[in-house]
């Protein structure tokens, strides 16, 4: 299985480039939100238990889609350095524990169009950070706009570029088969 990690700062595009590249490649998409809403749902954000119940369904789904040889799995996610680095390395050895393959891809954006992106409507309703105050103080407490330096990433800067575009980017850079059935689509 090849996992395509794209990650970036909150309001960069990642989901909107990572539903691109499922309809590119047939790739499932197994985003940020997912995970998080669910256990946001139990328990409040950053507790321990909170993080320990994301990580521990994130991994389980890689471990559940890399044994079972799935083509491929795009996987969305805003790494926080230095505090993600553990999950980062137990994702990989889970993937590669199947004979799979991480490849990372990190969006950025110039700052009046990373603004522009988190206001906007399709953010609404998804939990998702929705003002630039929010993201101001996001960017504030954590550090979320490295790069995962230990790891080889692909590096886009998406300020004048579609969703489209950056998902044709990153298939042609890591050699993805494209044309596959649109991610989430009936069998």
């Amino acid at each position: 299985m090849k996992l395509v990690v794209i990650y970036g700062a909150p309001g960069v595009g990642k989901l909107t480039t990572a539903l691109a590249l499922g309809n590119l490649t047939g790739f499932r998409v197994f985003h940020n939100h997912l995970s998080f809403n669910l256990v946001r749902a139990i328990f409040d954000f950053p507790s321990p238990p909170f993080l320990d119940l994301m990580q521990t369904i994130r991994l389980a789904t890689f471990e559940a889609a890399a044994r079972e040889r799935l083509p491929g799995l795009v996987f969305t996610f805003v790494y926080a350095n230095p505090g993600d680095d553990a999950f980062v390395r137990r994702m990989t050895e889970t993937v590669e524990r199947h004979g799979g393959e991480v490849l990372f891809a990190r969006l950025t954006c110039d700052a009046a169009s990373h603004e522009r992106r988190v206001m906007a409507g399709e953010r609404q309703g998804l939990g998702k950070i929705t003002s630039v105050d929010w993201l101001r103080s996001a960017l504030g407490r954590w550090n979320l706009t490295s790069a995962i330096a230990w790891r080889e990433t692909l590096e886009v800067d998406n300020s004048t570029l579609d969703a489209e575009a950056v998902a044709r980017r990153i298939a042609d850079h890591f050699a993805l088969p494209v044309g596959g059935t649109p991610a989430g689509a009936p069998s």
